[in-house]
C-alpha cells in the first residue's frame, strides 16, 4: 500500500493537480496542512483533496483564514458553505491506521507549543522517537525531510506552494510504501500543469 503526502499548498492549485496527478497510483492521500493562507481562500484546492478523499489535518494558516473569516464576516475570501463545513470539522491531529502501520499527522510539532518549526538538528526532532507510530507526518518547514528516529518514520515532504530549503528550491510532495517505509521525496514538475505528465524526478530513502 502506497500513500502520497503534500503540505502547505497556500492555494497554489496549479502545482497540488500536478502533484496529484502524478500521484495517481497511490492509495490514499494525505496533506499536512495550510491548504490555504491566512488572509486568501482557495475553493479549487479544497475541492481536489475531498475529491481524492484526503486525510487531512489545519495547519496555522487554515485556522488563521477561518479566525478572520468569521471575525471580519467573510472579508477575506470566499468560501464555499460545504468547503467551510468541512475544514471546521478538522482537527490539528490525525491517527489512523493503514496497512498494517500506525501514522500519525500533525502540521507542525507533536509537542506543546503545536506551531513550532521542528528541524532534523532541533532537540524536538529526536523527541519524535517516543511517538508511538510507525510513521510521522508533518509539514510547517517547507523542507522535506525522510529520516528514521527510533522506531519511527518521519517525512516531511516539503511545500507544494512555497519551497524555502535554498538545496532543494523545487516544490516537492512524498510517496511512501507502508510495507517497507520506503520514502521518496519528488520534485513537482510544473510542465505537468499544462498537462504534460508530470515528472517523477525524485530522491529516494529505506528505512532499516
Amino acid at each position: 500500500m502506497k500513500i502520497g503526502i503534500v503540505s502547505d499548498i497556500h492555494c497554489n492549485v496549479e502545482a497540488l493537480e500536478s502533484a496529484l496527478r502524478a500521484m495517481h497510483h497511490v492509495d490514499e492521500i494525505f496533506c499536512a496542512g495550510d491548504a490555504v493562507n491566512g488572509f486568501r481562500w482557495s475553493n479549487d484546492v479544497i475541492d481536489l483533496l475531498r475529491l481524492r478523499g484526503a486525510h487531512m489535518v489545519l495547519g496555522n494558516h487554515d485556522r488563521d483564514f477561518l479566525q478572520v473569516h468569521k471575525e471580519r464576516s467573510g472579508s477575506n475570501g470566499y468560501i464555499s458553505p460545504e468547503n467551510r463545513e468541512f475544514i471546521h470539522r478538522l482537527g490539528f491531529r490525525h491517527e489512523v491506521e493503514l496497512g498494517g502501520r500506525r501514522i500519525l499527522m500533525v502540521h507542525a510539532s507533536p509537542f506543546d507549543p503545536y506551531f513550532e518549526y521542528i528541524f532534523p538538528n532541533s532537540q524536538d526532532f529526536r523527541r519524535l522517537a517516543e511517538l508511538e507510530a510507525d510513521l510521522f507526518i508533518y509539514g510547517h518547514t517547507h523542507f522535506p525531510v525522510a529520516q528514521r528516529v527510533g522506531e519511527v518514520t518521519v517525512v516531511n515532504p516539503g511545500s507544494v506552494g512555497q519551497p524555502r530549503d535554498p538545496s532543494r528550491p523545487s516544490k516537492t510532495y512524498a510517496i511512501v510504501d507502508l510495507a517497507t517505509l520506503e520514502v521518496a521525496i519528488h520534485d513537482i514538475d510544473e510542465v505537468g500543469v499544462n498537462g504534460a505528465s508530470p515528472s517523477a524526478n525524485g530522491s529516494a530513502w529505506q528505512t532499516a
